[in-house]
Parts: structure tokens; sequence; C-alpha cells
């Protein structure tokens, strides 16, 4: 099928990292627990029926490829009852389910693996939120459990051990989240991390939490498995916080260790900050992708096709994430493509 005159980009292949989309648009990780279809509707961390259907249906409609909402690697890093969990091995066959659905489909399927740390309750995870710092997270109460090394080792251990199940379960590539205010964001941000060890003060330190995260899921999963982070660029513009140079900085220090894709997205400001203008992280992925080589992929209200192929077209992104439009109407991309 010849690609649409008024979408040239947008509806082109795109290929990185032994992946091939088979266009730039991708469906971006969205918590289905908090909409429907119900996430791990038993709330056994596993993907529903409905919830496996509901990817199926988006990857059947030409999505490129699929980034499975965010899956907690331990039940002390889950975020909210319902979440999908890969915290086990048991896990493995009803992922693989979801992953053969996106894949038979045509998409590339991905899966976005996350500890929520100084943010997570006790009615979900069963003991006390574990940060950087016993410092609350913005917007919270809840003074945090500060992480001793051992902790961290853990953590990371949980991560690496998460992905390589992401991996066994047949998924293209796994995404570290390190974005919208969870553990990864709380070690990056100088608001929740006043360590003064090696994972605190400096930025270089502020980033060895994910550097280490980053490097033992490779070391589990091998290096010709994908592996993408979610970055979140920006503490919401507060002064003092983590700042889209900052963030360029950190990407320029994951591109070293082999990371495939940079998903562009915010820190403590969240994933749709209030009442911001369509296409709101594109500034901030542009600066990103001044400072890298590899593919940078930016979602933030993007629902207008013209808009996705403007941020494509003047160089400010290589994939364009598509989120609530695709929750809204799993046939976007198709009425995208033959729109006139």
């Amino acid at each position: 099928m010849p690609l649409p005159l008024h979408l040239p980009l947008l509806f082109s292949q795109f290929s990185f990292a032994g992946l091939t989309l088979r266009n730039r648009v991708v469906m971006p990780p969205m918590a289905t627990a908090l909409e429907d279809p119900g996430g791990s509707q038993k709330d056994n961390g596993l993907p529903s029926e409905s919830t496996i259907a509901y990817y199926r249906e988006r990857a059947a409609n030409g999505v490129g490829m699929v980034i499975v909402e965010h899956t907690y690697i331990a039940r002390r890093g889950k975020a909210h009852k319902g979440q999908l969990g890969l915290d086990n091995d048991d896990a493995i066959p009803a992922f693989r389910e979801l992953a053969l659905a996106l894949r038979t489909h045509g998409a590339v399927a991905a899966l976005q693996i996350n500890h929520v740390g100084a943010v997570a309750t006790p009615d979900v995870t069963g003991g006390e939120p574990l940060g950087p710092s016993d410092i609350p997270a913005p917007g919270s109460e809840r003074k945090p459990q500060g992480m001793n090394r051992e902790e961290i080792q853990e953590v990371e251990e949980h991560f690496a051990a998460a992905a390589r199940r992401v991996q066994l379960a047949g998924f293209d590539a796994v995404e570290v989240h390190s974005a919208h205010g969870y553990l990864g964001t709380q070690f990056l941000s100088p608001f929740t991390n006043n360590r003064t060890d090696e994972y605190g003060g400096s930025l270089e330190n502020r980033a060895r939490f994910l550097l280490e995260t980053v490097a033992k899921v490779q070391q589990r999963v091998g290096t010709s498995f994908p592996v993408f982070v979610r970055l979140g660029s920006t503490d919401g513009g507060l002064p003092g916080g983590f700042t889209p140079q900052d963030a360029a900085r950190v990407a320029r220090m994951l591109q070293d260790t082999g990371v495939a894709l940079i998903d562009v997205s915010g820190g403590f400001g969240g994933s749709r900050p209030v009442g911001a203008p369509p296409g709101y992280f594109v500034a901030n992925a542009s600066i990103i992708k001044k400072n890298v080589s590899i593919p940078v992929m930016v979602t933030g209200g993007i629902a207008d096709p013209a808009l996705a192929e403007k941020v494509l077209q003047e160089g400010h992104a290589d994939l364009i994430g598509v989120g609530r439009a695709l929750l809204r109407d799993p046939k976007w991309v198709i009425e995208a493509r033959d729109a006139v």
C-alpha cells in the first residue's frame, strides 16, 4: 500500500535495534487498571482476557509498536490494585498470550516494567514505601523509608529478573520506567534525593541507580534484546528541579550503556500536565534528540495526525506516542492513514 501523501513520515517503516515498525505510531504504556478494560481484574498481576483483547484490537488496527502498561517487578513496588505484574515466573504464560496477540497482528510488542518507590501505599504493597531518601514525593504526605545499598541492589535485581520474564514471554523489547514520579524519577530528582553517598549529589550520582538498573537488565537479557527507557524530562518546571537539559545528559549516559530508545515523558509533572497544549513534551524531546544518536520517542497530547507528522518532519523525534486518542478510538491509525 502506498504511503499517504499527507503523512509520509508517520506512515513510513522505521527500523532500529533489530526491530522494524510498519509505521511510526506507538501506543505508549497506559494503565488499563485505571480505565476499561481493567488490567489484572483478579488483582493477581495477570492480564485478563479483556485486557488482552483490548491490546489485540489496537495492534489489529495498525499500530506500529505497542508498549504494554507499567508492570510491577515486586510486590513492594506495586502502584495500585489491578496493576499488571511480572514478579514471578508463573506469570510468564499469561504474558506470552498477550505478546502473541500483539505480534500476530503485526505490531512490535514491548512491555514496561516499574517500581513506584516512595509513592507506594501499604494497603496495596503490604509494606512501607521505599525511596532514595526519607523525603515524601511531591503531592504525597507519606514519608518513605530511605533505601540502603542492599535494598537498592535488590530492586535493581528485581528489574533484571522481570526483564528476563518479559523476554521469555516473547516480547520484542522491554522498557524501564523512569518517569511520572516513580522510583527512577525519585532518584534523578533533587526534590526527593538528598543522599550523600554515590547515589546522590551530582547528576551523575543521581543517575547511578537508573544506569545500574539498565546494566543489570542488559546482563540478564543479552545485548541483542532491545532495552528502552521512559525518561521523565522535567520536574514540571519547578525551580531547582530536574530539567530537560539534565534529561539530555542522562540520555547520553543511557546511550553509552547501549539503550535502544529514549521514550520522553514527564517526571514529577506527570504524564499529562494540567492545561498543557498538544505536544507538551515535544520541546523537551527535541533537546534530548539533539544530544543522542539513538531514536527518540515523544508522547504528550498528540492526537492530530498532522501534528504528529510535523514533529517528525521538523526532526524533534523519530517515533510518536499516541496515547489517549488510541484509548478512545482503536481505529485512530487507520482513520489517519485513510483521511484525505
